[in-house]
């Protein structure tokens, strides 16, 4: 059976596309007992690369590659023995991009809970919605809100604007928390961490993405 695809990609940087994308293929690992093929879509800088290879030999294994403009060609192959590859995108919209998102299951969009991110998510909403409607409705895609602060007006008005899209949004979110930086440098991801809240986030997530895209 081939790998599932997810795709986390926004074209604004700093949407924590990179966090997102580590997390749920911890997620994926460690949880569910996936074997998960991390793909780096930015050459360039490279961070999932980097928080893979930094992951010690303790730490469940999530391999990550680098790929570029060949990804269509080549990710059936390299994906071979995998059950989830997660695309860790890059902050713009090229052809890369449509790539991505053409040989996705699943798109994911990171949102932060302001009205900058959500007008600057506008392209990459229409980019997915154009492929949908040449391909009945796939792939999946679901707008995700990323470091929301709990319980404020901001988190609920910038989830009533995000409605305006007309797409899935993800009832789970991820919140500011320490918990997404800290251990970065040793390739930790928040199962690598005592259990806290960022965890419950993640895993909520993840169960939602997996019902979407059975």
């Amino acid at each position: 059976m081939a790998a599932r695809v997810w795709t986390i990609q926004n074209q604004k940087g700093g949407t924590t596309k990179t966090t997102t994308a580590t997390n749920i293929a911890a997620c994926l690992a460690t949880v569910h007992k996936k074997n998960v093929l991390l793909v780096d879509l930015d050459g360039t800088q490279g961070s999932a690369t980097d928080w893979a290879g930094a992951r010690s030999d303790d730490a469940v294994p999530i391999p990550c590659v680098i790929m570029r403009e060949t990804i269509k060609r080549d990710l059936p192959r390299i994906s071979a023995g995998y059950d989830y590859v997660i695309i860790d995108g890059i902050p713009q919209i090229t052809p890369l991009t449509s790539d991505a998102i053409k040989i996705a299951n699943l798109v994911v969009i990171p949102v932060q809970p302001s009205q900058y991110d959500i007008w600057a998510t506008r392209d990459m909403v229409q980019l997915v919605k154009d492929r949908r409607e040449v391909t009945d409705g796939t792939p999946n895609v679901a707008i995700m809100v990323a470091r929301a602060i709990r319980n404020t007006k901001i988190e609920k008005t910038a989830s009533d604007a995000l409605e305006g899209y007309e797409l899935p949004i993800l009832k789970a979110r991820t919140y500011q928390s320490v918990s997404y930086v800290n251990g970065i440098a040793q390739g930790l991801s928040v199962f690598d961490l005592p259990n806290d809240q960022a965890q419950d986030d993640i895993k909520a997530i993840t169960l939602e993405l997996l019902e979407m895209d059975k």
